[in-house]
């Protein structure tokens, strides 16, 4: 499971993320998620916690590589 920070990159990486209308997933007393593009906020995010495009692994790891190119 990523977590909320790992959640805000994906979401700023992932070239499918699309902000959905209606963000009943996001709690209204969590302001985190209203200040930032987050996979919570997504069309693809599920109410499961999950990508439907299975994406966060796969960005999560490109963003590791291109960490280590880095170095």
């Amino acid at each position: 499971m990523a977590s909320r920070e790992q959640l805000r990159k994906i979401a700023l990486y992932c070239d499918s993320y699309t902000p959905r209308e209606n963000t009943e997933l996001t709690s209204s007393a969590d302001s985190y998620e209203e200040k930032f593009e987050t996979c919570i906020k997504c069309g693809h995010y599920t109410r499961e916690g999950k990508c439907d495009l299975d994406l966060v692994d796969k960005v999560l790891s490109s963003m590791a590589m291109e960490l280590d190119l880095k170095r």
